[in-house]
């Protein structure tokens, strides 16, 4: 017994000589965190500055679409005389707006901000956890998004304009730098600023699954996690799946444009002259795009069905109804999610049978999501409320 107490105030001791030897500085507590509520914080605070540039973009080229030929000064004053003279937005510069607020909304915003926030805040917390699996690869996967970030809003300043070819940057236009203003230096940025904001996401994602799979506490099942974190789980492993297909697309777009290569391109016209790039289709950036652009949908919304699961089932004070369903729904949405992308591509030319088995897919998918809103109803029927 008395070894037992010497241990115990030799490891209290140890623990309060580490403290000391580790006291954080403003840097290593603020900026270089490896805290998984401040990396929250600071995701959050990323993402409410990249979400206010995207909804002042909205703004600008909205007035624009309702009066196109009215002149603003609000828009002069924002953009400047390269984007607006005179307070009009000029044709190619109305879609970089379009483009980059997409692209902010959809990726930085919705996906980046929603994901990194909650799942550093709550994983840990809800698991029973110290911190995430690796504090480093965490503040990594920060500053990845940061960066990504930083470039894609410093592609507003490129003298020939950002980039111009909708968030979806489908070939040739995207893939030709002679093919409109935007797709010069702006769209290399686009490329560059996307392929870093993957990595960022790749790192994260990794972590939140070793995070649940190996940091759970005593007595914590899987069968035992709340909702919100396995929607969190389920999510990081969509993104894993889908991500990379879409920094491949990136990479072979980056090729095309400053190698020579063909993936995409082939028999293109500029102005009647011809162009050396044959045997590549722009379908096929199709696919890798929407092989990622469906799945990015419940990578946004598993997040937020997660959350909402836990605040019913707070809120009226009695367990979620059938946990087990709700469980079996979020792996079958994560499933359908992966095979459902052609719907997006009913017009590009793909035979009708395959457009029959994705017009399935996407039906079936319905019926895990109705499993859900089932759920929530009972959930709520005859709960305690104040």
């Amino acid at each position: 017994m008395s070894a037992a107490v010497i241990d115990h105030e030799h490891d209290n001791a140890h623990d309060h000589g580490h403290e000391h030897h580790h006291k954080d500085t403003f840097i290593t507590k603020y900026i270089f965190s490896i805290d998984h509520k401040m990396i929250a914080k600071q995701y959050l605070i990323t993402g409410i500055i990249m979400g206010v540039i995207g909804v002042l973009l909205s703004i600008l080229f909205r007035l624009q679409l309702a009066w196109p030929e009215e002149s603003f000064k609000i828009t002069h004053f924002f953009l400047g005389d390269s984007y607006a003279p005179n307070g009009v937005l000029t044709n190619d510069r109305y879609l970089a707006l379009v483009t980059i607020h997409g692209t902010i909304m959809v990726f930085f915003v919705l996906t980046a901000a929603l994901s990194g926030t909650f799942s550093n805040l709550l994983i840990p917390l809800q698991i029973g956890a110290r911190d995430m699996a690796s504090g480093f690869l965490n503040m990594v996967s920060y500053w990845l998004f940061f960066l990504s970030s930083v470039i894609m809003v410093s592609s507003l300043f490129v003298e020939s304009g950002p980039a111009s070819a909708g968030w979806t940057i489908y070939p040739p236009l995207s893939s030709l730098p002679q093919a409109i203003s935007g797709s010069g230096t702006g769209m290399t940025l686009w490329l560059v600023s996307m392929a870093v904001f993957i990595a960022g996401s790749l790192l994260g994602s990794l972590n939140y699954i070793v995070t649940v799979i190996n940091l759970r506490t005593v007595g914590m099942s899987m069968t035992r996690l709340p909702l919100t974190i396995w929607a969190f789980f389920v999510t990081a492993i969509i993104g894993v799946i889908s991500f990379p297909v879409l920094l491949s697309a990136a990479l072979l777009l980056i090729m095309d444009r400053s190698f020579g290569t063909s993936f995409f391109l082939s028999d293109i016209y500029i102005a009647g002259e011809v162009l050396h790039y044959q045997g590549g289709s722009p379908v096929l950036f199709e696919h890798l795009f929407w092989f990622l652009g469906h799945p990015e949908v419940y990578i946004v919304l598993l997040p937020a069905l997660g959350i909402t699961s836990e605040v019913i089932a707070t809120n009226s004070r009695k367990p979620i109804f059938g946990y087990r369903a709700m469980i079996m729904s979020i792996l079958a949405i994560a499933f359908l999610s992966t095979i459902v992308w052609g719907h997006h591509m009913f017009i590009s030319g793909m035979n009708p049978f395959l457009g029959s088995v994705f017009t399935f897919t996407t039906l079936l998918i319905a019926i895990p999501s109705a499993v859900k809103a089932f759920n929530y109803i009972t959930t709520l029927w005859k709960g305690t409320y104040n």
